[in-house]
């Protein structure tokens, strides 16, 4: 592509990214069958989530547990929503539970009787304050007309059924917030869900034991896991046919759907079984077909399917086809080859070039690199930047095929790494991207798996707090909906105050962009990330490690290879010889992988930038970890990385220090060797001179007559360090003191 058509290309493509037009938000309130914060319970609106494509939409569950149609409004909850609708969006309303006894008690709560105009003024026991009261159909409408005058559009939900039998059958609402709910529908011209009635007939159906499976233990009103997701299967196929309502469009199909991650253009990993999965109707067949491979499985009663295809040689294109009764879903430009999953923060977010989602990118001549990226069988899926409270079943994403139209949108770091591993292997490659800015490690990790550590105790229990904080304080999301309702679209977006949706939280990023993509078939996984964890780098190790054995079960392949980035150098080099920093401390954490089984680590400290966290030269990253994935993975005979310290042993006023992978002997780069300090048992570094004696390097200064101890590249910024082996690739940063 020349550079004058590059040009005329990058104009249109950033102008499309800056128009590319707000998806519709699903908002969601009601109280605790909705909602529920209680362990061991969970409301209908949680799993609901998942339900919906969210490639067509985002679904806010704003409902909290304890309100009533009435203190919904009155503790301002409702002006917190408004705040945020925007014209296009949907409302899902359902009250009832605690709308019932006493108006003023000591929670305030009760609504009057019916969907009449009248009030009853009180002055509540719980705050001293008068209050008009009004009735439960006033507050409903009170909703509806509020999110109307938005370009909104509501839907109201009848109260779920409580685990209560009678005469065999669950017991039914008769004349009370059912009826009124329905009512207040029809008079307002609003599409109505009777949960309650088609809930009543699904537990009928399966009977009182198996009803009681759903609630939570003897709570006859609160379900549990099985029945929230029981209860979001009902609402959501009745969206799917609801008159005067297309929300049901927005949802995940429910004839045959796979997700995302299967599509046109995708790389399935060669020589390994490969899984395949989705959701059908309930018992249908699904017959998948690939390569001249046949299978067929039926759904289960929650649609659930799976098989797994025989491993194929590399090659293609090939199609996978998948269908169910009339429902055919066909993939195309299917290739076989080698399949990475790429994650971490903004280093491996950070795309070839510089646009107007992610401005802080742009490698090195990006615009001649972007111009010479034709590499067809290359092919890279970027999972959407998305945080989740529960895991779910799809991401936003699509494949796209390496030409300089899409490369602009390729991680930076995959692309060199599959650049080169394509040239050598002579194979497909595919990434799967899943990576965020500023994350945090514990963020990409299950939350079994951080509870199963003690140590990280602290990071989960600040999180809860941060969310019970947000839960009871509605005032922090209706001044951010205010926020963005002024932001114009340009610079950043307000930040959003829910801890959910804060990349720096336990969990969040696994449910958003890593549960929707396993157990999709990889070779290993590359991870490049850490700045985010400073504050934590005393227990980085063992969050990295969390991380390691949880992808490995996640995968089910205990010898998934991963390869990580060490940080690169950055800040003002140290004046102190004795070095230090939080960056240099950092670096040892993520050193300590090493001692895992199939792993490696890409030495950076040569290819930094003092002033930029994020380094532009992005090409000898991936280079460095293909040389990994090549050595490791793909046996191929050569040194997989720089010198790696082995042991330090005194010899008289020296220390010699021996290391890993130096083959071919030990050189430094522009003169002697620097970068070295050397101390006494008094641990007072000083600089030390260096000597390069084969494979090993000889310390000492006449300051140190009796060492004990020695540093090499330990700073944030270790800009002297010089030393390599005869690959050109540097030497990882180490201490001897403990």
């Amino acid at each position: 592509m020349s550079g004058s058509r590059f040009l005329a290309f990058a104009a249109a493509f950033f102008a499309m990214a800056a128009l590319s037009p707000a998806k519709p938000t699903v908002f969601i309130i009601g109280d605790s069958t909705v909602r529920n914060s209680t362990a061991g319970q969970m409301g209908w609106g949680d799993p609901l989530v998942a339900r919906f494509d969210p490639a067509k939409t985002t679904v806010v569950n704003r409902a909290i547990g304890g309100r009533s149609s009435r203190t919904f409004l009155t503790e301002g909850r409702w002006d917190a929503v408004m705040a945020h609708f925007k014209t296009g969006d949907h409302l899902l309303i359902q009250f009832g539970h605690n709308d019932g006894g006493p108006l003023n008690d000591d929670r305030c709560r009760a609504s009057l009787r019916g969907t009449g105009e009248e009030t009853e003024d009180i002055i509540r026991k719980t705050d001293g304050k008068p209050e008009t009261v009004r009735s439960f159909g006033w507050y409903l409408r009170n909703y509806i007309r509020g999110a109307k005058s938005k370009g909104v559009s509501p839907i109201l939900v009848t109260p779920i059924p409580r685990n209560i039998w009678k005469d065999g059958r669950i017991t039914r609402s008769r004349d009370g917030h059912v009826d009124w709910a329905k009512k207040v529908a029809e008079e307002e011209g609003v599409p109505c869900i009777d949960l309650h009635t088609i809930l009543c007939d699904r537990y009928d159906a399966i009977g009182r034991e198996e009803t009681a499976k759903n609630f939570a233990g003897a709570d006859h009103t609160h379900t549990a896991a099985a029945g929230a997701e029981f209860h979001a299967d009902a609402v959501a196929a009745a969206l799917r046919t609801l008159e005067g309502s297309d929300l049901g469009k927005l949802l995940l199909p429910d004839d045959l759907w796979l997700p995302a991650v299967f599509g046109d253009h995708m790389v399935l990993q060669r020589d390994v079984p490969l899984p395949v999965w989705g959701r059908a109707a309930a018992g249908a067949k699904v017959r998948v077909r690939f390569a001249g491979h046949d299978r067929e499985v039926v759904a289960e009663s929650d649609g659930r399917w799976s098989c797994t295809l025989p491993a194929q040689p590399a090659g293609g294109p090939h199609e996978l086809v998948v269908s169910s009764g009339k429902a055919v879903r066909a993939f195309r430009d299917v290739l076989l080859g080698e399949v990475w999953f790429c994650s971490g923060q903004s280093n491996m977010d950070f795309t070839l070039a510089s646009t107007p989602k992610r401005s802080f990118s742009g490698v090195v001549d990006w615009q001649n690199e972007v111009a010479a990226a034709d590499h067809p069988r290359i092919r890279m899926f970027t999972a959407e930047w998305t945080m989740r409270e529960f895991p779910q079943r799809d991401v936003e994403g699509s494949w796209k095929v390496c030409t300089p139209a899409h490369a602009p949108d390729f991680s930076a770091v995959a692309y060199y790494f599959a650049r080169d591993l394509q040239e050598t292997l002579g194979v497909p490659v595919g990434l799967v991207t899943s990576a965020f800015g500023a994350s945090t490690i514990e963020a990409w990790i299950r939350e079994e798996k951080l509870r199963s550590v003690p140590a990280f105790e602290p990071l989960l229990k600040a999180f809860a707090n941060k969310r019970t904080a947000f839960r009871d304080d509605p005032k922090a999301f209706e001044t951010h909906g205010l926020a963005l309702a002024k932001w114009n679209g340009t610079g950043r977006a307000p930040k959003n105050p829910d801890p959910v949706q804060d990349q720096h939280n336990p969990y969040v990023l696994h449910n958003g962009m890593v549960a929707p993509i396993a157990p999709y078939a990889i070779r290993g996984a590359l991870w490049y990330q850490g700045e985010s964890n400073l504050g934590t780098r005393d227990i980085y190790q063992d969050l990295q490690k969390a991380l390691i054995e949880d992808w490995r079960a996640l995968w089910n392949q205990p010898e998934l290879p991963f390869y990580f980035v060490q940080l690169a150098a950055y800040k003002a080099p140290p004046k102190d010889p004795a070095g230090g920093g939080q960056i240099a401390e950092m670096r040892e954490a993520q050193a300590k992988s090493l001692a895992i089984p199939h792993t490696g680590m890409a030495v950076t400290i040569d290819i930094g930038d003092e002033k930029d966290i994020h380094p532009r030269n992005k090409r000898d990253v991936g280079k460095r970890l293909a040389r990994l994935a090549r050595v490791g993975t793909y046996r191929q005979p050569r040194v997989p990385c720089g010198p790696l310290f082995r042991e330090a042993s005194i010899e008289g006023g020296a220390i010699r220090i021996s290391f890993d992978h130096t083959e071919g002997g030990l050189v430094s780069k522009s003169g002697e060797p620097r970068g070295f300090s050397i101390a006494g048992a008094d641990k007072r570094f000083v600089n030390a001179v260096a000597h390069i004696e084969g494979a090993t390097v000889k310390i000492s200064s006449p300051e140190v007559p009796s060492p004990a101890f020695v540093r090499y590249a330990w700073a944030d910024n270790p800009a002297a360090a010089n030393l390599c082996n005869t690959e050109g690739l540097p030497a990882a940063p180490f201490r001897t003191d403990p």
